[in-house]
Parts: structure tokens; C-alpha cells; sequence
């Protein structure tokens, strides 16, 4: 099981790390809106679990099994946004927030 601040940051470091492969502190501390020494507590937590590769001064990136949990993650948010829309009749522009 996994707090809902690590699946924060792992679906985080999953979206960044599309577009580039090894993600910044920094600009997890942006996306996150937090300060970059708290995303360096969390990103040695993540590494010690084996989610993450942390290198301090050079970023982080998903391992095979962080990878797995970010898609997991995703899918299932994916699923109950499509419930609340199909089932519940809620607008697709109200899901997210409620799903997440």
C-alpha cells in the first residue's frame, strides 16, 4: 500500500519522465507546488522502496517496478473517471478532482 503523497509523486515523476527520462528536482517541487528539500526527503523514501533511481544532483526516474505502479495508478483513476460518467452521470469536466 502505498500513502497518497507517493503515488503523488510517482505519477509525477512518470508525466515528466515522458518527455525527458531523468526528472529534476526541481521540477518535481514545481509540478507538486512544494519546496525542491521536501521532494528529496520523498525521493530517498521512493529510492529506498525500489520505485524510484535517485541520483542526488541528477534527478530521479521510475524503475520497472515504479513504472508499474504509476500505471496502475493511472488506470485506475482512468476507470473511476469513466464510472462517474457513465454510471453517475457526472460531465467529464467535473471527474477528475473527484476520481483523483
Amino acid at each position: 500500500m502505498h500513502s497518497q503523497s507517493e503515488e503523488d509523486y510517482i505519477k509525477t515523476i512518470y508525466y515528466l519522465g515522458l518527455e525527458n527520462k531523468v526528472v529534476s528536482t526541481n521540477d518535481i517541487a514545481s509540478n507538486l507546488k512544494t519546496k525542491p528539500s521536501s521532494v528529496s526527503d520523498m525521493l530517498k523514501k521512493l529510492a529506498n522502496k525500489k520505485y524510484i533511481y535517485y541520483k542526488k544532483y541528477n534527478g530521479s526516474s521510475l524503475t520497472k517496478k515504479g513504472k508499474e505502479i504509476a500505471l496502475s495508478i493511472i488506470r485506475k483513476h482512468r476507470l473511476w473517471e469513466t464510472f462517474l460518467v457513465n454510471q453517475l452521470g457526472f460531465g467529464w469536466d467535473k471527474v477528475h478532482m473527484i476520481a483523483e
